[in-house]
Parts: structure tokens; sequence; C-alpha cells
């Protein structure tokens, strides 16, 4: 996914985007769902329609759980150009337990770390030798 250069202001799409490298795709929707209220959902869907090569499909009634869908997918989409969110009222952010995070997700970004303290002892002991 690239990403336009001006940022928004958009808590949800903040905490979509965010948290879509550490939580499966049903568990992003499900805390969504029960978290953001209905307004602050048509809300990020009115941000990210002009931002879409294709508009979010309508849905009717108060199904909220469809429109989290259809906006989730759109930022996972990789060929989608989208700018950086950014979020001012913490206190809109779900709080996140470990029992919806993504352990695969984690156990990767601790692989990263790990390499990169092994390139940054062997830095160091190349600096030492010299």
């Amino acid at each position: 996914m690239t990403t336009l250069s001006n940022p928004m202001r958009n808590e949800l799409l903040c905490f979509v985007v965010q948290k879509s490298n550490v939580l499966t795709f049903d568990h992003l929707v499900k805390l969504c769902t029960d978290f953001f209220r209905e307004e602050e959902i048509i809300a990020a869907r009115k941000v990210l329609d002009p931002l879409l090569e294709n508009r979010l499909p309508r849905n009717t009634g108060a199904n909220k759980c469809a429109t989290l869908k259809d906006i989730v997918k759109s930022c996972l989409n990789p060929g989608s150009s989208l700018p950086q969110f950014y979020a001012v009222d913490l206190s809109r952010l779900p709080p996140v337990g470990t029992e919806y995070c993504d352990m695969s997700a984690i156990l990767h970004e601790l692989q990263a770390l790990r390499a990169e303290v092994r390139q940054i002892v062997c830095l160091r002991d190349e600096i030492s030798a010299l």
C-alpha cells in the first residue's frame, strides 16, 4: 500500500491501518464494530470514498459490520494509495488485549528485532577490533 503525502485525522482509519499488522481481519472488524459508534464509521467511510478508485458499496440499514468489513478490506488493499491517518483523541482508540493479537505477526517482528540486534553486535565487534 502506498501512501499520499498529506496526513489526515481519523481515529478509526488510523486504528485500522496500524493494527492491521498485528490483528487478524475478523478480530479487527469485531473490535471496531464493538467500539466505534455508527457515526464514526460513516465518517470514516466518507473520508475513504474519495481516496479509492472504486467507491465503497452502500450498505442499507444499520449494518455497521458490513461497512467496517469494506473499510478494512480497502485499507488492506496493497494497490490503494491512502494518506497517513493519525489520531488526536486517543480515548477514541479501542484497547487491544493480547488475546486478539496475531502471534505470527508478533513473532515475525521479534525475529526482525533479533536480526537487527545481531547486526549491531557485529558492528560493535568490528569497531572494537579497529
